[in-house]
């Protein structure tokens, strides 16, 4: 059974933190329901999760400096480009506890996305060109978003409670992954959509970028984990999967560094960076 794999795999990974051998899993149309039953059967034993979504830049740009604007501006410039675009490329790595190396990691290649049909930012789709995202790959080969939806419903990663999220800037992230589970377009507003956010995805959802202002760090995800001297484990950048590890070890350092009391890292659940609302209205 693969639990019971998975249980001595967890096993092994806390006692020899065999690291260097996290292989990422390629998720496609032809193995994704093999794929989920084992990702059914993981979050048993690892239900913390990181998360990273590729997805081809941004059309709509701000009038002003992402700044100067309001929570609620900013989730609008956010919907605009959300529901016009098409997410290509999501990454989840699971881990046993908040400080345990990564056990596995998962990148599901989604099939929408044809440069040739549909708005993009160029510069974006040619970085992830760069960095290995084979598009003609995806269009051919890849999960559709509706398949990637139904199996997220019924995979026990969402609507459960008992799973916790990590992110890095997770506005957008959480914007694409709630757009396809609703198979439709984004809600109008601020509050509805972090409604969604905390019923799919619950409320331990920890946002690296939202933790940074407690710890004196700045910058992109590469930044802070240089600075926390964290290495990118498995993978290349620009790439979902190998950003969601990194994303991990990146948490698991800060919450060694930073939030060893207990207790002290759930003041920073439910706050999606950028997107902050007052505190009685965040995803608790």
């Amino acid at each position: 059974m693969p639990s019971e794999d998975f249980a001595a795999g967890g096993r092994r990974q806390k006692k020899h933190h065999h690291h260097h051998q996290l292989q990422i899993r390629e998720v496609w149309a032809d193995n994704v329901d093999r794929e989920f039953k084992l990702i059914r059967a993981a979050i048993e034993h690892f239900p913390y999760v990181s998360m990273d979504t590729e997805f081809p830049g941004v059309i709509h740009r701000p009038a002003k400096h992402p700044a100067a604007m309001t929570p609620a501006e900013r989730y609008a410039l956010i919907k605009a480009n959300v529901d016009a675009l098409h997410l290509i490329q999501v990454g989840l790595t699971f881990a046993a506890s908040p400080t345990a190396p990564p056990a596995l990691a998962f990148q599901v290649n989604l099939r929408e996305f044809d440069p040739r049909l549909h708005r993009h930012a160029p510069d974006s789709v040619a970085l992830l060109a760069a960095s290995g995202v084979d598009l003609a790959a995806h269009r051919a080969r890849g999960v559709s978003a509706r398949a990637f939806a139904a199996l997220l419903m019924s995979s026990g990663l969402v609507c459960n409670p008992e799973v916790a999220w990590v992110t890095f800037h997770s506005a957008y992230d959480f914007a694409y992954l709630v757009k396809i589970l609703m198979g439709r377009k984004l809600p109008r507003s601020l509050p509805e959509f972090l409604k969604y956010v905390r019923v799919y995805f619950g409320p331990e959802v920890y946002d690296i970028k939202h933790m940074m202002r407690f710890c004196g760090l700045y910058g992109g995800l590469e930044r802070v984990a240089a600075a926390l001297q964290v290495q990118r484990a498995a993978g290349r950048c620009h790439q979902a999967a190998s950003d969601s590890v990194l994303t991990w070890d990146t948490f698991r350092q800060m919450k060694s560094l930073y939030f060893a009391k207990e207790g002290s890292l759930q003041l920073c659940a439910g706050v999606l960076f950028g997107l902050e609302l007052q505190e009685d209205a965040k995803l608790r």
